[in-house]
């Protein structure tokens, strides 16, 4: 390994299962120091289970992102714990399970659910977890966006308005905080087989081949996959990358 995360500190949200465990588990192995934040304790309790077995250091923390006390307490959390924080991986996200869903069919209280969650979680982890960043003298942001922000593909309205307005906050945050020494760029995968899209089989039980058909490398990525480009954007090989989309989905929006 190369420790390419040697002596730093990562939050990362939405880290019971899916592409949060997974890049828990890629970040600690890295040598970052992990905050593995998730609503599902249970879950995020496992992960820190395999984090140590992989022998690295991490603390779990139960945390709903929407919620402003429960994450200014986490980042502080982090911070008594470690000392310091230089990473932000805002992966939380929630989507309906039916990825067809309309707007007219959509209730307002199951939209506003999914705002809070991936838009409003992302603001609030960004909104604590900032003055960390500068107090650390700089760092990396990665919030996770999606290519239902950038094609009309399935995943509901709510859903894909989250993932429009992550890129718009991304580069807003980018073009902010870049002088005080921190880079901000938005992570937008495709088609990955995670729990969430497992569980919108149940709706859809054609879902995975149908969008591993549409995505040229012909499958979904798995969660390792994605970890694997957060870890890009959140060591120092990125360091000249702010503001960017990083699209990781198979040629998925080419075609």
């Amino acid at each position: 390994m190369l420790k390419r995360l040697e002596g730093k500190v990562a939050f990362i949200t939405g880290a019971a299962g899916g592409q949060g465990r997974a890049a828990a588990i890629v970040f600690a192995r890295e040598g970052a120091k992990v905050a593995a934040v998730d609503v599902d304790a249970q879950g995020v309790d496992e992960t820190i289970r395999l984090v140590k077995e992989a022998g690295g250091e991490a603390i779990a923390i139960h945390c709903d992102v929407s919620n402003e006390e429960q994450v200014k307490a986490a980042i502080a959390k982090t911070v008594e714990a470690f000392g310091k924080l230089n990473i932000l991986y805002n992966n939380a996200g929630i989507a309906h399970r039916n990825i067809f869903i309309t707007v007219e069919e959509l209730d307002v209280e199951e939209w506003e659910k999914i705002q809070n969650v991936n838009l409003k979680g992302t603001y609030l982890v960004c909104k604590h977890g900032i003055p960390e960043l500068v107090r650390a003298g700089g760092g990396s942001i990665i919030n996770t966006a999606s290519t239902a922000a950038l094609i009309n593909s399935p995943g509901g309205p709510s859903y894909s308005a989250t993932k429009g307005a992550i890129i718009s906050l991304t580069r807003h945050l980018a073009a902010t905080y870049a002088k005080k020494g921190i880079r901000v760029n938005a992570l937008a995968p495709g088609y990955v087989k995670t729990p969430m899209t497992k569980a919108m089989e149940e709706v859809f039980p054609d879902l995975d081949r149908v969008a591993s058909e549409a995505t040229p490398l012909g499958r979904g990525a798995d969660p390792e996959e994605i970890a694997n480009v957060a870890l890009f954007l959140a060591s120092d090989e990125s360091s000249f990358v702010t503001g960017a989309v990083i699209v990781a989905d198979g040629g998925l929006t080419i075609v």
